[in-house]
């Protein structure tokens, strides 16, 4: 695999608002899905490197997109955004 620059992960818990920083992050999902994810981050890291895109929300392209079924992820371009 190749070098990572550093990054972050911030979430909340079920029914807060309050952002804390991640040490880790457990997907529990099916692979067709894991993959929908992958192209998600993927596109999502074009938006921002072709058309300086600070964020993309996952629950803004996924069709049927619902909080009850479904965990939001925002990629945050760390060019333009500091971490909390």
């Amino acid at each position: 695999m190749q070098k990572l620059k550093p990054f972050s992960v911030q979430g909340t818990a079920v029914g807060s608002d309050q952002s804390i920083q991640l040490d880790e992050i457990s997907i529990l999902v099916e692979p067709d899905t894991l993959r929908a994810l992958g192209a998600f981050l993927i596109d999502a890291a074009n938006e921002m490197a072709l058309n300086g895109r600070e964020h993309v929300h996952l629950q803004d392209v996924i069709e049927g997109f619902s909080h009850e079924q479904h965990v939001d992820f925002i990629a945050l371009d760390r060019t333009l955004i500091l971490p909390a």
